[in-house]
C-alpha cells in the first residue's frame, strides 16, 4: 500500500538494513566522547534560546529538513504561534533526524546520520538544550534508524547498538548513555533483527520489543514477558502509568493489513485487538489520562458501501501535549491507506486545527 512506503518506512526499511551484515565501530570506541557547542549567546549572561523567554504554555518541538542539515524548532499551540528556532544541525544529504524530547522537557536527543561506513549511513547521538542551545556529541557507530528513548529523569538516553559475531550472527546491545557520553550496556539480544525499546515499567525495569523467526515479543530487562504476534510489529506506545502497551500489528495473513492491539503488561490476559474487526490503523498515542489509546483509523467503509473520495483525510496520532489539551498529527489529505494522499504535521485541539506548514518531523512536547 501506498501509506506503508510513506510511512512506513521506519520498520521495513530497519529490517532490511539490520539483516545485511555491516561492520560498525567498535561499541567502547562507538560510544565514547562529548562535545559542547553553545550556538546562541546573550551579551553579558549565559547562553540563551528565545524558547528559553517564552511564556508559559505547551510547545511542539517539531524539525524542518533543508537537504544537508535540519532546523529544530519551536512552536506554541495558539493560533498563529511564532515558531522558534533553536538550532541548526548538519546531517548526510537526503536523511533525516529522528527524535525524542525529555520527560522534563528541556532536552531533545536526536539521532543523527553524519557519517559512512562502507557506503552505508551511520548515526551519531546527540542531544540538544532547548533552552541554551547547547549540543552535545554523545555517541556514534549507530544504526540511523532507530528512535531514542529517554530514562525517566531525563538523566539518559536509551538507544541500540549493532555487531555481528565471526559466524555473522547479528547481536544487539541495548545502551544506556548518560550526559557525561558514559555507556552502560543494559541488556544484549542475539539473532534479532530489531530489538525496540518503548519504556519504562511501573517499578522503573526497561520494556523492549523483540522482532525475530517467531514474531513479535516484549521483554523485560532483557527476559521475555509475553509474546505479541506472529507478524512484525510496529508503532508501540506505553500507557502513561507503564501498565500496557498499545501498538499496531503489520499483519500478512490476507495481504497486508495494519491492527491496533493493545496488551497489558502484567496478568494472564492475552493480546487483544483495539478497534472493529478487520479496521486498520497507524500511529498510537496515549493522553495524560491514560484511560485508552488513539489509533489513527483508517476510513471505515461498510462492505458492500460505495467508497467515496474523503474530503477531510485522516490522521496519524504522534502524540499528546503534556497537559493533554492538544494532539500533534501527520494529517493525509487521501481517504484510505492505499489512497493517502500528501502529509502535513498539525496539532488538534479545542480551537480546530492548527498546520505546522514546512515541519516534516515532530520529536515530542514540551511544557512552560
Amino acid at each position: 500500500m501506498a501509506l506503508s512506503r510513506a510511512v512506513g518506512e521506519r520498520l521495513h526499511a530497519g529490517l532490511r538494513g539490520r539483516r545485511r551484515a555491516l561492520a560498525v565501530l567498535a561499541l567502547a570506541g562507538a560510544l565514547a566522547g562529548v562535545t559542547a557547542l553553545s550556538l546562541l549567546v546573550q551579551n553579558g549572561g549565559p547562553p540563551q534560546t528565545a524558547f528559553a523567554r517564552a511564556p508559559s504554555g505547551q510547545y511542539a518541538v517539531v524539525a524542518k529538513n533543508t537537504g544537508a542539515s535540519t532546523v529544530v524548532t519551536v512552536v506554541g499551540t495558539s493560533a498563529n504561534a511564532a515558531a522558534m528556532e533553536i538550532a541548526t544541525v548538519a546531517h548526510l544529504p537526503g536523511t533525516g533526524l529522528r527524535g525524542a524530547v525529555s520527560p522534563s522537557g528541556r532536552q531533545v536527543a536526536l539521532i543523527t546520520p553524519d557519517t559512512i561506513v562502507l557506503g552505508r549511513p551511520v548515526a551519531a547521538l546527540i542531544t540538544l538544550d532547548l533552552e541554551t542551545g547547547e549540543i552535545r556529541r554523545l555517541a556514534e557507530g549507530l544504526d540511523p534508524l532507530q528512535d531514542a528513548l529517554w530514562t525517566p529523569d531525563s538523566t539518559g538516553v536509551v538507544v541500540t547498538h549493532r555487531t555481528w559475531t565471526a559466524t555473522g550472527e547479528p547481536m544487539t546491545s541495548v545502551v544506556r548513555i548518560g550526559m557525561d557520553g558514559t555507556a552502560t550496556v543494559l541488556e544484549t539480544h542475539a539473532g534479532a533483527a530489531i530489538v525496540a525499546p518503548v519504556g519504562f515499567d511501573r517499578a522503573g525495569q526497561l520494556l523492549a520489543v523483540r522482532i525475530d523467526e517467531r514474531g513479535s515479543t516484549l521483554t523485560r530487562e532483557g527476559a521475555e514477558v509475553r509474546w505479541l504476534s506472529t507478524h512484525i510489529t510496529r508503532d508501540w506506545a506505553l500507557s502513561p502509568d507503564g501498565t500496557r502497551l498499545a501498538f499496531v500489528e503489520a499483519n500478512t495473513w490476507q495481504g497486508l493489513r495494519y491492527l491496533p492491539r493493545l496488551v497489558w503488561i502484567e496478568g494472564s490476559g492475552g493480546v487483544s485487538a483495539a478497534s472493529a474487526a478487520g479496521q486498520q490503523a497507524l500511529g498510537t498515542a496515549w493522553a495524560p489520562s491514560g484511560q485508552s489509546p488513539k489509533f489513527g483509523n483508517e476510513p471505515y467503509t461498510p462492505p458492500g458501501s460505495v467508497s467515496a473520495q474523503s474530503a477531510t483525510g485522516f490522521d496519524v496520532p504522534l502524540a499528546y501535549s503534556r497537559d493533554g489539551s492538544s494532539l500533534a498529527v501527520h494529517h493525509w489529505s487521501g481517504s484510505s491507506f492505499a489512497d493517502p494522499g500528501t502529509p502535513q504535521l498539525q496539532v488538534v485541539n479545542n480551537a480546530g486545527r492548527q498546520p505546522l506548514s514546512g515541519f516534516s518531523r515532530f520529536f515530542g512536547w514540551s511544557a512552560r
